[in-house]
């Protein structure tokens, strides 16, 4: 081989031993930046392994811990021990809220808060007189006669008597059938008569002792007495809550506390009005209906009706069943105006009288209404239904004030 020809091929083998061991450099310039990056990856997505919390109990912490929890403790059961008196305060509170616009509007015409107080008193007694001297003792007999006839109401609706002068009597004969099949009827008719005759005997008892009326609404006619004191006070010295919130509150927070209090007592105020006349007005047309119509018990089934009114939604279309049942044993035919009576009431309620007396009520759902009587009831009987809604609206007052904080 030439001279010129190796060293051509010697020059040759030189670049290409270079290339070569560009190559290797280059590749192994990657698998360094490749092992680089997957260490970085593994470093972000190792799991950081929990770090011990320790915490430190030191007597003090205990001892602290352990008085709050006693004074919880002794201030539910002083609460417990107290509870008339907040009852009687809270009843206090709601007369005070109900007839202190009354009481601001004769102020206006010159007429002292004090005389106004005691005119409402006395003509609230003459109310409660009236009501229990003169319809209770016709309840008393209508619903003491209707446990004695329930059996026979009962069972007459539950054989389709007297449908057979309706033209559909074939075909609702066999619906009542079977929609009350597997009902025990003498365990339901021995339960009403046993509530009403009840009922009838109590109103029998109340009617004949005004002021024992009064002593079972409010557990005592001291308490009664006490209520009324506290809420002639309240109203006739107005400053008497304002100074009570600043006295017993922190500074920072008594405007906050008065000016809730004065949004409570409107609501209640505005409640417990409407709510009376609501009552009063379905009562004098369930009245004046079913006199029209000839229905026996017509004092006890509008009564009935007006009381529904606490219930909203499914207190009338409950107390409109008793009409129902008592019509259907005197005609089937008068079934058919007394479900037109219910209708047109419940037409005459919804569309004029609920937008023109609660217009300004407390503007809970009905069915926080239905659960707070209920409840209510379960805890203090006829005292709790009256306390159940205005116990509502003011913890919905403070409830909804933290809900929008909390947001």
């Amino acid at each position: 081989m030439p001279i010129h020809h190796f060293k051509k091929f010697i020059s040759g083998s030189k670049k290409k031993i270079q290339k070569i061991k560009e190559k290797i450099g280059e590749l192994s310039k990657m698998e360094q930046y490749e092992e680089d990056h997957i260490k970085k990856v593994q470093a972000e997505t190792k799991v950081k392994q929990p770090e011990k919390i320790t915490v430190n109990l030191s007597l003090a912490s205990v001892t602290k811990a352990t008085l709050v929890i006693m004074l919880l403790y002794f201030a539910s059961k002083f609460i417990y021990e107290i509870k008339s008196i907040l009852i009687i305060l809270f009843v206090s509170i709601l007369f005070y809220a109900a007839i202190e616009p009354t009481v601001n509007k004769l102020q206006n015409k010159k007429i002292p808060r004090a005389v106004s107080v005691l005119g409402i008193y006395l003509l609230m007694l003459g109310v409660i007189v009236f009501f229990i001297s003169s319809l209770i003792p016709i309840v008393a007999d209508q619903l003491l006669e209707i446990a004695r006839s329930a059996g026979q109401l009962i069972t007459n609706f539950t054989e389709g008597k007297g449908l057979e002068n309706l033209p559909f009597s074939e075909k609702l004969t066999p619906i009542i059938h079977d929609a009350l099949a597997g009902i025990d009827q003498q365990t339901i008719i021995s339960n009403i008569q046993s509530a009403l005759e009840k009922i009838g005997s109590q109103l029998q008892n109340i009617a004949g002792n005004t002021w024992g009326a009064i002593k079972i609404v409010f557990n005592g006619i001291f308490n009664a007495v006490l209520v009324l004191i506290i809420t002639f006070f309240l109203v006739t010295d107005k400053g008497s809550v304002d100074g009570f919130i600043k006295s017993i509150f922190p500074i920072k927070y008594t405007d906050y506390i008065i000016e809730k209090s004065e949004k409570i007592k409107g609501k209640i105020g505005q409640w417990l009005r409407g709510q009376l006349m609501l009552m009063g007005c379905m009562f004098g047309l369930y009245l004046i209906g079913f006199s029209i119509l000839g229905i026996d018990y017509a004092i006890t089934l509008a009564m009935l009706g007006g009381l529904a009114e606490l219930f909203p939604v499914v207190g009338p279309i409950l107390a409109g069943f008793p009409g129902i049942l008592i019509a259907f044993n005197e005609s089937p035919w008068l079934v058919l105006w007394v479900l037109g009576l219910i209708v047109l009431a419940q037409q005459i309620e919804g569309n004029i009288l609920i937008p023109v007396i609660m217009r300004k009520a407390v503007g809970l759902k009905p069915v926080i209404i239905i659960v707070s009587v209920l409840i209510g009831y379960q805890l203090l009987g006829i005292l709790g239904i009256i306390l159940a809604v205005p116990v509502a609206t003011t913890a919905s007052i403070f409830l909804g004030d933290y809900i929008r904080k909390d947001k």
